[in-house]
């Protein structure tokens, strides 16, 4: 079974489950503007406008042109491909009769990645479904598409596991690159000449992957690299991560640049990074399927705070799939109506995400975690020490 048969089973499964009569899902002849769902379910483009269609009953069906029908027959994602000619909307009308469904599911919502529905074609579709004659209800479709987005298949399992490896072995090469003197810019473009050679792609944006920290006040979020050089004594923070056939990876990693006369790591940093994990696994400890998204949040935050820190200035963990930042739930209360305040479930790959501001650089710890029936399973290999920089003793 391909990815897309396996996500399109997922789906069937999911629709039934949120009670919902059709799941109806359109798309565009051009990947412009198209809907964020559609690479979930389906692996070819389209020349012509096409519904695919998720009954209650588990069926599976494409509404599609006559450029388009063949080739989405071949893939064997769907039960049913019917080819409408030139006239969808004659095809759309008879297929709806025949489904007759009370309730359909449409992609808008707040969550970007079940957005997928722009204004025009949903003023475009209701206009269609009123001389249909639709009188049934019409819902968001978020709930479907957060759960199929969040579910990992084995498939998409296993293109995160090898992502992260990737990104954990690029982090590790790092280390033996940075010196004193060396410049972000220099860090950037050594990651991303090992992307290269490794044949995979950013996770996010080419020009900010990866991101340098590099000593003190150093910027929060995704940045591109400046022009600061590493000098002793500095602590050097990479946030890294990859693609690999589709699917990301998304790290931070934490290095030291020895100042002269030390042959280690200083106590003091290593007693931070302890601290860090403790009030990291405070939050690992709260992701349970059923817990709410900011239940975890809370207590790493909280982990920190009980021994003297800072609250981390951004959410404990987002979702990775497709994107670094996949949408859906996610572990955070500072997105009012978003992930936060939704349960976390079995099936989500979610990053772990905490860091100190200190005198000489940040310490940034970022992991990647699959959520089984009995918790979180770290994909990535933690740090357990700050790693030393290249050229020390």
């Amino acid at each position: 079974m391909t990815l897309h048969q396996e996500k399109m089973r997922q789906a069937q499964a999911i629709v039934r489950e949120e009670g919902v009569d059709l799941w109806l899902t359109l798309a565009r002849e051009t990947i412009m503007n198209n809907d964020p769902v559609l690479p979930l379910l389906c692996p070819v483009e389209f020349g012509g406008i096409t519904g695919l269609f998720i009954t209650g009953e588990g069926r599976t069906i494409a509404l599609a042109s006559q450029l388009d029908h063949l080739g989405l027959e071949q893939t064997g994602v769907c039960d049913e491909v019917i080819n409408y000619g030139a006239d969808f909307e004659a095809g759309f009308a008879a297929l709806l009769a025949r489904l007759a469904p009370g309730t359909i599911a449409l992609n808008y919502s707040r969550d970007v990645a079940a957005d997928g529905l722009t204004h025009g074609m949903y003023l475009y579709l209701t206009a269609l479904l009123e001389r249909c004659g639709f009188a049934g209800k019409l819902i968001s479709a978020e709930g479907i598409i957060g759960k199929l987005r969040g579910r990992k298949a084995p498939e998409e399992l296993r293109r995160i596991r090898e992502a992260t490896k990737l990104t954990e072995t690029i982090l590790r090469e790092v280390a033996g690159f940075i010196r004193e003197g060396v410049s972000q810019r220099d860090i950037y473009q050594f990651c991303q000449q090992r992307i290269a050679f490794y044949g995979a792609e950013d996770a996010w944006d080419h020009d900010q992957n990866p991101g340098v920290f590099i000593g003190p006040n150093p910027v929060i979020g995704h940045a591109g690299p400046g022009d600061r050089r590493a000098e002793k004594g500095d602590l050097i923070n990479l946030d890294f991560g990859v693609k690999v056939k589709g699917y990301c990876s998304d790290i931070q990693r934490t290095y030291y640049l020895l100042r002269d006369g030390e042959t280690d790591i200083p106590e003091v940093y290593k007693e931070h990074l302890a601290n860090l994990h403790r009030a990291i696994d405070q939050g690992v400890a709260l992701m349970q399927p059923g817990r709410m998204g900011w239940e975890p949040d809370s207590a790493a935050r909280k982990g920190l705070t009980d021994q003297g820190y800072p609250e981390f200035r951004y959410s404990f963990g987002h979702q990775v799939g497709r994107a670094a930042h996949d949408g859906g739930v996610s572990m955070t209360r500072h997105r009012p109506g978003g992930g936060g305040e939704a349960p976390l479930e079995e099936g989500l790959v979610l990053t772990i995400d905490a860091n100190l501001y200190l005198d000489r650089g940040r310490i940034g710890q970022e992991d990647v975690a699959y959520l089984t029936k009995d918790g979180a399973e770290f994909i990535s290999e933690r740090q357990t020490e700050i790693w030393l920089c290249g050229g020390q003793p």
